[in-house]
């Protein structure tokens, strides 16, 4: 049985947003003993995704003004700041979710959001070149973290 969720957070017909789905699908194709699934970013319902579970990555587009495709690693003890994940199309997305889950005592104690830093978010385009660049060193960072 799988000990990690790992959730890819975002809408793959929004650019870069696709970002997080596309490090599970790449995640789909390695050996790894983590429960995989995909989002779109609606925060009560991340929360209902992650409840009951002890370890959990959340893997979604940042945009803080760094580099393109840079990951930037967050853990429950800092917490990415409402702003940073902003191409949800919903008020309460990831960071709220996150602190609210911390204010009810339902936030899971080895919760951990992977930011990669986005780009393009034009809807109907791919991922930017340096964002697909990103998918496999977000793979390999997980899949250390869970091994």
């Amino acid at each position: 049985m799988a000990e990690t969720l790992v959730v890819g957070i975002g809408d793959p017909m929004r650019g870069d947003d696709g970002l997080g789905p596309a490090v599970v699908e790449r995640l789909r194709l390695l050996p790894a003993n983590v429960c995989l699934e995909t989002h779109w970013g609606e925060g009560a319902g991340l929360m209902a995704l992650w409840r009951g579970w002890e370890r959990v990555i959340l893997v979604d587009a940042m945009t803080s003004g760094i580099e393109a495709g840079t990951l930037r690693w967050f853990d429950a003890e800092r917490l990415p700041a409402p702003g940073l994940f902003p191409h949800s199309t919903h008020r309460f997305g990831l960071a709220e979710a996150l602190a609210m889950s911390q204010v009810l005592g339902e936030l899971p104690a080895g919760i951990a959001v992977l930011g990669i830093e986005g780009r393009c978010f034009l809807p109907g385009a791919g991922l930017s070149p340096e964002a697909a660049a990103a998918v496999e060193p977000a793979c390999e960072q997980i899949l250390r973290r869970v091994q």
